[in-house]
């Protein structure tokens, strides 16, 4: 066999048996062999070769006959795992250039490829072949390598297989193929096509999942990091407003007595208290809207009220900052039917957010229009800007603009959230243009015009119905002694008999001493929790009173447990 092959095999016996035969035909023309193998290797090709009838003893007396152990010559060149092609000429060029000086044709076994291989190490591998065909160019000789099959069951071997496979002239496969005869090796051929074909596909299927989790893994990535920035976002936001708060409950301590000073200390604390409100309802209402628990109220609304709503709700942090708002509304009037408090929440929070990033002294302008059976919002402003990775994400949850580490815009990253899913609820659509950093943005949202239902005038003014409520026995329950006292004394001046109740076990004592019409429940206390003082309640006293859930708890596995609470 001439040129550089490579023999693969299942087990050692084969692999013994094709050596043997490959330097034993060697021998026996009168050529040089040279074997580079493991000791038990090396041994076993001598007692095979010596079965034979070969002296071989003889021929290496002579110099035709040559075993090197494979790990000490290969530790010859190698340097940092890697084949020096300086040394390996040293090594290997010199052994077939001493070796040819006593026989004509040298036929060489090296090993050394495979224990590389089995280390792990193929590209060194793969290389040291290189090595080896780039010395026949300058020295003829034959070479055989061997590799166990089972090195190349994991599918990350393919593409090292094909280099590797390439670097021969000859490939040899298996026992288990070269065994078979005619027809059933045809066989053999078309069924390893099709597995071939199988594990082609199954790769490609791999791929493209892999880069689906990879996508995946960076989604969760971003996701979590902006929760991080939210909860940080959270904390800013709602610790912004306690400094006011304490600030002003000190002053109406120091000047209880100046009435004047007192009002504006209250103004203070109401509004530092509205905007903490609207806050935790936003975050109530992504939660909502996430868990479908909002429904849309549908009745007539007017747009120039509409309008008017939005923008005295936003009108504090506009004139705060300075900006010029401008109006354009068409001159005759616009009804639909909408959820007016939803519709009033879209262009509130459109015009929050163009007032949060443009800068002092900025423009903001308000366009709304009829077009195609849609009402369209436009709030445009002339603010920092989108760049066009935003534009994509703007309307995510938890996703700020510029100069979120800074603290310096406010809010949490959920206004355009809800601003969407609220726009989507009523059927619409909603986008952001921008033509970039430092260019203004535009966010326009179009809403379908629907007819306004004929509704039936109430003959009842609300405030009639509330004055002809009863009084009402009233037994407040919640483990924060502030809340409950507070609670319980709003109701009191409504002229309710009213009593509060700090645990569990004092809510079922004083709903036995004064059976309550309505009990006002906390969910989360210590002891036991208000689902158990609900049972024992219905249970243990018979109370038919209305039950009222009073916490944060709103999901729908708190609204399914027992104990007929309403929340």
């Amino acid at each position: 066999m001439n040129g550089h092959a490579v023999q693969f095999y299942e087990r050692e016996s084969y692999l013994l048996d094709s050596v043997t035969e490959y330097i034993g035909s060697a021998l026996s023309a009168a050529s040089a062999g040279i074997l580079i193998a493991t000791p038990p290797h090396r041994d076993g090709v001598a007692q095979r070769l010596t079965a034979r009838g070969l002296d071989v003893t003889g021929a290496a007396a002579l110099g035709r006959y040559v075993a090197i152990d494979a790990r000490d010559t290969l530790d010859r060149f190698m340097v940092g795992g890697w084949p020096d092609p300086a040394r390996f000429d040293d090594a290997i060029g010199a052994l077939i250039a001493k070796t040819r000086e006593r026989a004509p044709k040298v036929f060489a076994f090296g090993e050394m490829v495979a224990l590389l291989w089995a280390e792990g190490n193929s590209e060194a591998a793969i290389r040291l072949e290189e090595l080896w065909n780039e010395l026949a160019t300058r020295q003829p000789f034959s070479l055989l390598c061997a590799y166990p099959i089972e090195a190349f069951r994991d599918t990350s071997h393919a593409k090292p297989f094909r280099d590797m496979s390439a670097a021969h002239t000859h490939v040899i496969p298996a026992e288990s193929y070269m065994q078979l005869k005619g027809d059933a090796q045809l066989r053999i051929i078309a069924q390893l096509q099709q597995q071939a074909a199988a594990l082609e596909a199954e790769t490609i299927q791999r791929r493209y999942a892999e880069a689906e989790l990879r996508k995946k893994v960076e989604q969760l990535a971003d996701a979590d990091r902006r929760k991080d920035e939210f909860l940080a976002m959270l904390g800013h936001e709602l610790r912004n407003p306690l400094a006011p708060v304490t600030t002003a409950l000190q002053l109406m301590r120091l000047h209880r007595d100046e009435p004047q000073r007192v009002a504006r200390a209250r103004e203070t604390i109401e509004r530092q208290v509205e905007h903490m409100t609207r806050l935790i309802d936003d975050l109530l209402d992504v939660s909502r809207i996430t868990r479908g628990k909002i429904e849309l109220r549908q009745e007539g609304v007017v747009l120039s009220t509409l309008v008017a709503r939005a923008v005295e709700a936003t009108r504090p942090v506009i004139d705060e900052r300075g900006h010029r708002l401008t109006l354009d509304l068409p001159d005759e009037p616009i009804t639909l039917s909408a959820d007016p408090a939803r519709l009033e929440q879209v262009l509130a929070n459109l015009l929050n957010n163009a007032a949060k990033y443009t800068d002092v002294g900025g423009r903001i302008w308000l366009r709304a229009f009829v077009d195609a059976g849609q009402l369209v919002l436009s709030v445009k402003d002339n603010g920092a800007g989108l760049t066009s990775a935003m534009r994509d994400h703007v309307f995510d949850l938890f996703v700020q603009g510029p100069e979120v580490g800074a603290y310096s815009r406010g809010g949490l990253g959920i206004g355009l959230t809800l601003v969407r899913r609220l726009v989507e609820m009523h059927g619409g659509t909603v986008e952001a243009r921008s033509d970039g950093p430092g260019q203004g943005s535009e966010f326009i949202a179009r809403v379908p015009m629907r007819p306004v239902p004929h509704v039936a005038p109430n003959v009842d003014p609300i405030g009639a119905g509330l004055a002809a409520l009863p009084k009402r026995r009233i037994l407040v329950v919640d483990d924060n002694v502030d809340a409950a006292d507070a609670l319980a004394e709003l109701l009191r001046d409504y002229g309710h008999d009213v009593r509060a109740a700090h645990d569990g076990q004092g809510a079922i004592e004083q709903a036995a001493l004064h059976p309550p019409d309505i009990v006002l429940l906390d969910i989360g206390m210590p002891g036991f929790d208000g689902y158990e003082v609900a049972r024992r309640m219905r249970g243990e006293l018979g109370l038919k009173a209305t039950l009222v859930a009073v916490t944060g708890y709103g999901t729908a596995a708190c609204r399914e447990m027992p104990g007929s609470i309403s929340t």
